[in-house]
């Protein structure tokens, strides 16, 4: 199970949110991996967008440890987070009864 996760923050939150984000990268959730995560500027901010997947069988201790991954990041002002379930076009497909071509 992956989940998109988008973030918007004022630039004057930069320092912040880099030495918050610094501090938890020494800190890998157990059960959550980070696939890919992106980072731009412009408008009235900061927008980072990230994949993450949890680990098969624990997806509830994912989702958790992934809330509790952005906590420190909310005392950030303008911080605003955004988390969506997201899937893989060909498991999306079987969704709907349909088979991917291999």
């Amino acid at each position: 199970m992956q989940f998109m996760v988008v973030t918007t923050y004022p630039t004057k939150g930069v320092a912040e949110a880099g030495k918050t984000f610094i501090e938890l990268l020494a800190k890998p959730m157990k059960h959550v991996t980070l696939v890919g995560m992106w980072v731009s500027y412009g408008g009235d901010g900061i927008t980072t967008w990230s994949v993450n997947e949890m680990e098969k069988g624990y997806e509830d201790e994912g989702v958790k440890e992934l809330t509790a991954y952005f906590v420190p990041f909310l005392g950030i002002e303008g911080y605003k987070i955004n988390v969506v379930p997201v899937a893989k076009p060909e498991d999306a497909l079987t969704l709907i009864g349909l088979t991917p071509p291999s």
